[in-house]
């Protein structure tokens, strides 16, 4: 396939998703992954489109698909939320009873963990999104918590004052959850305020909690602080964040898995 025919398949998926990675391009043209990179720098160059880590974005986010779901709107980490959802998966085992939160992260890990073969796997959520790519998996046991909906930028959630009270006879081998700021100083915060005893019950009640974070999280403070940093015990992020985070993590040994 010769340059320019690449150069209209890059355009055009861009104009439908905004973003692409370069593994998606090889499968798409056949080429390698080399020869991708040196497209998308000379059509970088041209303004055509803006090179990422490992693949492209369109220089305008294309519209919105209709639907309900908020997780079909454009995401500028697609790309490193996508990875972080695969290196999580990595931890969990077949048997496990696990709780998922809310996001787009956790969404692609319900996706990955339905394509994963894992047995006997249960599932407890309050993502809607997420649920919905699990339901019919029969290895896999689901429980949606109640409450009201909660419409974020890319899930649906249920979540009020009660959702609390079905948790409290449950213990979970594994907890993902995503926060919307990571500040050193401030700590980790989210924006929605009903989700902090959520948080807090989860971290109390579960052998094993794991933070999902894109770079985009950090240094950012939102409008409710859940905790201090070395509150959690495990984080899945990409290798490119602030090197100060990383030697934090290092100094209160708070194991850093990246991607």
């Amino acid at each position: 396939m010769l340059a320019p025919e690449r150069q209209k398949i890059i355009l055009k998926h861009l104009a439908s998703s905004g973003i692409i990675t370069t593994k998606q391009l090889s499968q798409l043209t056949g080429a390698s992954l080399a020869t991708l990179r040196r497209d998308l720098n000379l059509m970088d160059s041209q303004g055509l489109l803006k090179k990422t880590h490992g693949g492209a974005q369109s220089l305008q986010a294309p519209p919105t698909r209709p639907g309900i779901f908020p997780g079909l709107e454009y995401d500028p980490f697609l790309e490193y939320k996508d990875a972080i959802a695969q290196k999580a998966l990595e931890f969990i085992d077949s048997n496990d009873i696990i709780f998922i939160g809310a996001g787009m992260t956790c969404n692609l890990l319900c996706r990955y963990l339905n394509e994963s073969g894992l047995e006997n796997l249960t599932i407890v959520t309050t993502n809607i999104t997420g649920i919905i790519e699990v339901a019919q998996n029969p290895g896999i046991s689901t429980l949606l918590l109640g409450g009201s909906v909660h419409a974020g930028v890319n899930h649906l959630e249920t979540l009020d004052e009660y959702t609390i009270q079905t948790l409290e006879k449950l213990y979970f081998n594994k907890v993902f959850i995503t926060v919307d700021g990571i500040d050193l100083n401030y700590g980790y915060s989210i924006i929605n305020r009903a989700q902090l005893p959520l948080y807090n019950y989860l971290i109390q009640n579960s052998l094993q909690v794991y933070l999902l974070a894109n770079e985009g999280k950090f240094n950012k403070r939102t409008f409710t602080r859940f905790s201090s940093l070395h509150e959690i015990p495990n984080i899945i992020t990409n290798s490119c964040i602030d090197p100060r985070y990383l030697h934090y993590y290092q100094d209160h040994k708070i194991p850093v898995f990246t991607v």
